[in-house]
This record gives C-alpha cells, structure tokens and sequence, in this order.
C-alpha cells in the first residue's frame, strides 16, 4: 500500500470523525429548540450588557461540504503562459508578479475592469476560478477568492491580491491557489451566524466593550497532511478590542460550532475601520 493511499486514508478517517462530532454536537444543541433558543437570546443580551457592539447576526442557516484539495498548486508548471509581467514562485508556493506596462483603473468601474482583467489567461493562472469580494477589498489592494464547492476560500490559500498606487494603476499582484478541489461527503447544514457568534462568545475569544466588525461564512484549512489539506465551511468574525485599533480574527467551525485556532491579528488603517480592507491582509496570514 502506497504512501498516497494511506494519507487518503486517513484523511477520510478523519473526516468521518469530525462528521460524528459535528452530529453529537447538532443532536445535543437541538434536544430543545425553545431552550436553545432562549439560551441564545439569554447569551445576546449578556454580550450588549458587556458593550460587545456588533450588527444583529442572521439566524438562517446555510450549507457546505468537506472539501479536499492538493497542498501543490500548479501554478509553477503554468507561469510560462503569463505576458507583460514579471513572475515568480515563492518557497511557500505563492506567485508574485509585478506588470511590465501597468493598467490605468477607473475608480467608479474597478470590479469590472479587473474582472476582465482576471479572466484573461495571459494575465493570470485560473483567473476566471475567482471572484471579487468588495468586503476584503480597499482602494489600494483588490481582492478575488477563489469559488470552490457552494463557497469560497478565505484563508491564505486560494486568493489574489491585485494592487492599485494612488495613481489607480494596477502595477502588481500575488496569488495562491488549491489544485484538485474534491467534495469528500454530501452536503450539509452549517449553524447559523448567530450561533456562531454565541460560540464565539461562550469560548471568551471576545472581550467586554469590543466591537465585532463582520463575519463572513467561507472555507478554512481544517487539517492538513503531506500533500493534501481538508477545509471545512467556517464562520469568520473580526473582533475589534476597546480602545486599540487592532482586529483580531476568530473561526468558529460552521458543521460542529467549536472554536478553530486562528489568532491573527493586524493593526487596522482608515479602510479597514470603515471597510474590510485590513481583512485581506490578515486572511492573507491566517494558516
């Protein structure tokens, strides 16, 4: 039996025992809808007594898949058909690329000129796989996240990150890419943000007077192996301490609602108070 097979192997292993988890943890938090409910409405209102500010969390619930992907992208074997730009491969597998004619960007029209501008082969390696999200995106960086089963990546593993100057043109970009994307199991239902953020809450990653900025439902990096990784829908918040204009990011598993390690922190600029441009950066970061 080859390595490959064995690490295949446990993966899957893996995976059925985080689905048994996930199933204990549902069948426990629905032995009474109305207690849980009223659990949940008790533990909001402990959070707005604590001056935690934050917008009301959605309670609809979503879905998602364990996914699969290869920890070796493919981007090196594809950068020869890149033009006009500079490129190279990093240690950690990430591509940097700096334009040789840079391309005047209209403020008002950005989402769609990049657009275009991703889904141009020559420009970059699987462009069109990626979509614009405004919510990590600010004036000065532009960011596309790679679509995957039902959802998106946000973690460190499937973004671009296009950079504008002040003179609104696109002089560079970094990329990172998950190869192989395969769904491991049938779809299922993930907790809602608001009880999320009540997990959030009971697992004390968020302090009294701070301010929760947004969440966001994505994929995060659950296990990693030699040549594979596992991701799993997770619900995303930033959290913004009192008086510090640092923004600390928290994942909280979207299947089974335990907390995952994620202790990013970045110290946030103008765009990320207002915005989520600060969010980029630390997404970047976050595995």
């Amino acid at each position: 039996m080859n390595f490959r097979r064995i690490e295949w192997i446990f993966l899957i292993a893996f995976v059925v025992l985080d689905v048994f988890l996930g199933f204990m943890f549902v069948q426990t938090s629905s032995k009474s809808t109305t207690t849980s409910g009223d659990t949940a409405t008790t533990v909001i209102r402990e959070m707005r007594a604590d001056n935690i500010s934050f917008s009301d969390p959605k309670t609809s619930e979503s879905t998602g898949y364990y996914i699969a992907g290869s920890n070796d992208n493919d981007l090196k074997q594809r950068i020869s058909q890149l033009t006009e730009q500079t490129a190279r491969i990093e240690s950690s597998g990430k591509l940097t690329s700096t334009l040789r004619t840079v391309q005047t960007i209209t403020a008002n029209k950005a989402k769609s000129e990049l657009t275009t501008f991703m889904k141009q082969s020559t420009n970059v390696i699987h462009g069109d796989e990626y979509v614009y999200d405004a919510d990590l995106s600010s004036k000065s960086e532009y960011v596309f996240v790679q679509k995957v089963a039902d959802g998106d990546i946000l973690t460190s593993a499937g973004q671009v990150h296009l950079t504008v100057n002040k003179s609104n043109q696109l002089i560079s970009y970094t990329q990172t890419y998950v190869d192989n994307v395969k769904t491991l199991r049938e779809k299922a239902v993930t907790i809602s943000e608001r009880k999320a953020l009540v997990a959030l809450y009971q697992y004390n990653q968020v302090s009294n007077s701070s301010r929760i900025m947004w969440a966001k439902l994505g994929y995060s990096r659950l296990l990693k192996l030699k040549d594979s990784s596992v991701y799993v829908p997770t619900w995303i918040f930033a959290v913004r301490s009192k008086n510090s204009s640092n923004v600390t990011i928290h994942r909280i598993n979207a299947f089974t609602g335990a907390a995952m390690k994620s202790d990013t922190t970045a110290t946030t600029t103008t765009a990320g108070v207002t915005g989520l441009g600060t969010a980029a950066g630390m997404l970047w970061r976050a595995e």
